[in-house]
């Protein structure tokens, strides 16, 4: 820990104990909030984005009145009783008791890759709702500025961030965390849930098919991985990784050589991680949806075609053949994964690493065994 932030604190609980009554309330955070780092400038530190951004503007504007002062005679602070008084007033204090508890995620930092569209979106709009932090990114720059216009609307500019992403390139992975980390301070939670689909039979899968498959799912949980873990370990508070694998990783159906077996790796490698990382209390885990046609992007690219002619029905009759073959009889939506995700990283299951998670309604042959 800097010597710096230790003599702050220090001096900041001098001031309390010194300036205290008899009925104050208890010392709030010691630390500071507002962090002047020559030749690089100003940083703000919160509970959350809105806290830290006005916190900002006040102290601009307080620097804004003292030049006005020093302008045409001297600046002269509150004495540092009265300014005690003002910063631990009962009336005030009590407003603040009156606050609602903070959500589950406040504070936490997410990046969900494929977060314009589809399963990603829900993650990122769940995440958001339980007072997450979020970084959305496509590597669609059309569909990401649209994705970022409905975020702003929804949810305002204090809770996310948008960034070009592609998966497979190192560089814009790079760029991506440190936007994060310039802008909310690190990450905690990874979502490598950027995928697409190709469903063909073996002798028409060309090798560029193949490359594209294992390129993006599992290089590119590899590389995003990598990149978040770097961050996490420096931060020193643990994290998540969670990765939206497939039922396909644990069920082998026709047409399906290349899509299947990259999930498959996909699912592997996340149990990999799990083994390593688990020393850094960093979890790895995953949840395995199926058929999730609302919204995703991966039916778009004859997708649905291809599983339509493997199953020997016509396109849209894919939705209630899906939920037939289920248990629950269900059709599975993104804001069901969304939800999944959740479960793992809202603070119930801090303890689990390395687990799977099905969410597609109830396919005894996914279960794991």
């Amino acid at each position: 820990m800097l010597p710096e932030f230790e003599a702050y604190r220090k001096m900041y609980e001098e001031y309390y104990n010194k300036c205290r009554h008899d009925n104050s309330p208890a010392m709030r955070d010691p630390n500071p909030v507002i962090i002047l780092y020559p030749g690089v400038g100003m940083f703000a530190f919160a509970k959350d984005k809105a806290t830290a951004r006005i916190a900002s503007e006040f102290y601009i504007n307080a620097i804004n009145v003292m030049r006005g002062a020093e302008a045409i005679s001297e600046y002269t602070s509150l004495p540092r009783q009265e300014a005690f008084d003002i910063e631990y007033w009962l009336l005030e204090e009590a407003k603040l008791q009156r606050l609602p508890k903070p959500k589950p995620l406040s504070g936490r930092i997410a990046m969900i890759t494929g977060s314009a569209g589809g399963i990603g979106k829900a993650i990122a709009k769940k995440f958001i709702q339980e007072g997450a932090c979020v970084v959305i990114n496509d590597n669609n720059q059309e569909r990401l500025d649209e994705a970022k216009a409905e975020f702003l609307k929804q949810f305002g500019k204090d809770s996310s961030i948008a960034s070009v992403l592609d998966v497979t390139d190192s560089d814009t992975i790079k760029k991506t965390m440190d936007a994060a980390v310039l802008a909310f301070g690190g990450v905690d939670i990874v979502v490598n849930n950027a995928g697409l689909s190709i469903s063909k039979p073996i002798e028409d899968h060309v090798q560029q098919d193949w490359d594209l498959l294992y390129d993006v799912l599992v290089k590119g949980q590899f590389l995003v991985t990598q990149c978040a873990v770097e961050i996490m370990r420096k931060q020193e508070f643990g994290g998540d990784v969670l990765n939206i694998v497939s039922k396909n990783a644990l069920v082998s159906g026709p047409n399906n050589a290349g899509y299947g077996s990259a999930k498959a790796a996909q699912l592997h490698l996340s149990r990999l991680n799990a083994a390593e990382l688990g020393k850094d209390k960093i979890r790895v885990n995953v949840v395995n949806p199926d058929a999730v046609i609302a919204g995703s992007n991966i039916w778009s690219n004859g997708w649905a075609e291809g599983r339509a002619k493997a199953y020997g029905i016509k396109v849209e009759e894919l939705p209630a053949y899906y939920a037939n073959r289920t248990l629950l009889n269900e059709i599975i939506y993104p804001e069901d994964i969304a939800n999944a995700c959740f479960a793992f990283v809202g603070g119930l299951l801090g303890k689990s690493t390395g687990n799977i998670l099905n969410v597609d309604g109830g396919v005894a042959n996914a279960f794991v065994r």
